[in-house]
């Protein structure tokens, strides 16, 4: 998401009129495993105007992303004030890959009598494809647990939930070795041998024959 989100705060008794033009440069990455998210973009004028963008972003299932634009308007005695005056609701719109939407324009006046404060926005998005995200492409596996066998503490069992209804088959990644493995279709488990001592953390994709998903990240429940 790129765009210029611009903010006037208007005069008062003892100052003038304020505004400022703030670009902006916003990018998230959506998956099957994690299709939504929210671009935000804010910025302040005179030490009381506030405009904050926000963009709720849905991956759907055929790979259009479906966009929804709120632009709001907050005034008080600084920019951190959460005091709503205004609200621009944008039209939910869809778009599939490497298409973009342009020149999207939202607007808002402050509704207090007497106030003469404004924000208004221009932004475009942007649909991106890269590995993992694709037509044809499986659903990443989600809910990765790893467990070290406490009577052989050199062999680790990676368990997975299967949310792909096409894979032909699962890469389980060893980060820490830099190794790989494999197992059919429909897995939802794989036993690794004969590891070293020592902190090791894994992750999973799904494959078929279009491509690879995103590998699963790696949090705290991925290490043992």
């Amino acid at each position: 998401m790129k765009g210029t989100l611009t903010v006037s705060n208007g005069p008062g008794l003892f100052s003038s009129r304020t505004t400022t033009n703030t670009p902006f440069d916003r990018l998230v990455r959506l998956s099957h495993d994690r299709p939504t998210d929210t671009l935000t973009a804010s910025a302040c004028a005179g030490g009381e105007s506030r405009g904050e963008l926000t963009v709720h972003v849905e991956l759907r299932s055929n790979e259009m992303v479906v966009a929804t634009p709120t632009l709001r308007l907050f005034e008080g005695s600084t920019c951190r004030s959460n005091d709503l005056d205004g609200t621009d609701e944008g039209i939910q719109q869809g778009f599939r890959p490497n298409k973009s939407l342009t020149n999207w324009r939202l607007s808002v006046d402050s509704d207090e009598v007497g106030s003469d404060d404004s924000t208004r926005v221009t932004f475009s998005l942007k649909h991106s494809t890269g590995p993992g995200i694709g037509i044809g492409r499986p659903a990443e596996p989600s809910n990765v647990i790893v467990t070290r066998d406490a009577a052989d503490p050199t062999t680790v069992k990676v368990e997975w939930t299967d949310t792909a209804a096409d894979e032909t088959a699962y890469h389980i990644f060893n980060s820490s070795l830099q190794q790989t493995k494999g197992v059919k279709a429909n897995s939802e488990s794989f036993v690794w041998t004969g590891l070293p001592l020592g902190r090791q953390c894994f992750q999973v994709r799904a494959v078929n024959d279009v491509g690879p998903s995103d590998f699963t990240p790696v949090n705290r429940g991925e290490c043992v």
